[in-house]
């Protein structure tokens, strides 16, 4: 079993007051509808108390829907945050790639000395309203969001990419298009259910994704669609298995989303069954999945 260093690459901080969608009423969300747990500050003490004893020795910390009028204060926030606790060592903020007035805002993330990446959400599966931030599949092919995309180059960005297997072949056709632009696939590509039938589109539209260098996958969110008990340390692994036989080791790596992720267990627990669900990787590709690859993708 993997015990080396682990790069965590998908976590969160906040205090409730600058996130408008953790003051509001609970209303049903892409990873649930109950989340009472959340509403509270969730500080550098409470995540570094989560991450405990397994050598989490970096992180990387990925915008959490601040207040929309100033999405640079969550970066300014963090950086301070980073400068004083030494966590988190890369951000990955919020910007409106379709805005007209996008590189303004890229530039002032990019006055920050651990901002690394942008995250626009654009997922859109049918028949459910909380799987659906933009109002059709292939929004990420509209010309003002290109127009963004190709900017992150410019500025030595990345783009969190998070969206569903139906809008796989877009999101091929955009890396491919922004071969400058290293893009990484948000938690796992968000397999919706285990049975073999969800399984197998979602694998097989993963296929339009494979070629390309410039697209990696980070394995997180793992219980993002479960209902009830969490997901087995062999559900975890067929999907991410999966993912590491189509990417390779050196595109694949570990990301825990917490505290969301806490709703459904403990960081202990997750670690543990994320440790299992890879354990008959070779050592190699298991320390590039947990450490070298993250550090690689996000220069940290």
């Amino acid at each position: 079993m993997y015990d080396g260093p682990i790069i965590d690459t998908h976590h969160h901080l906040w205090e409730v007051a600058n996130y408008p969608w953790l003051l509001a009423p609970m209303s049903p969300k892409i990873f649930g509808d109950s989340y009472e747990l959340l509403r509270h500050d969730y500080l550098i003490d409470d995540l570094l108390a989560d991450f405990g004893d397994h050598n989490i020795v970096r992180s990387v910390h990925v915008q959490a829907h601040w207040g929309p009028s100033s999405p640079v204060g969550e970066t300014a926030y963090l950086q301070a945050v980073a400068d004083k606790a030494g966590f988190p060592h890369a951000i990955a903020g919020h910007a409106e790639l379709a805005d007209a007035n996008v590189e303004a805002l890229l530039a002032a993330h990019c006055e920050y000395a651990n901002f690394r990446a942008i995250r626009d959400v654009v997922y859109w599966q049918q028949g459910d309203p909380t799987r659906q931030v933009v109002d059709r599949p292939d929004y990420c092919l509209s010309a003002a969001f290109r127009r963004g995309v190709a900017l992150l180059g410019q500025y030595g960005l990345s783009l969190e990419l998070q969206g569903f297997a139906n809008q796989f072949g877009y999101f091929a056709e955009l890396v491919g298009d922004n071969p400058g632009v290293k893009f990484c696939l948000v938690h796992g590509g968000l397999l919706t259910g285990d049975d073999d039938a969800t399984f197998g589109a979602w694998h097989e539209a993963l296929h339009q994704l494979a070629p390309f260098d410039n697209l990696f996958v980070k394995c997180s969110g793992a219980n993002t669609f479960s209902r009830g008990a969490p997901r087995t340390a062999q559900q975890i692994g067929r999907q991410y298995n999966a993912l590491l036989d189509l990417f390779g080791a050196d595109r694949c790596f570990f990301g825990s989303n917490f505290p969301v992720e806490k709703v459904k267990q403990s960081f202990d627990d997750l670690i543990a069954i994320c440790r299992q669900a890879v354990a008959a990787r070779p050592p190699g590709e298991q320390r590039a999945f947990f450490h070298d690859t993250a550090a690689r993708f996000y220069r940290i």
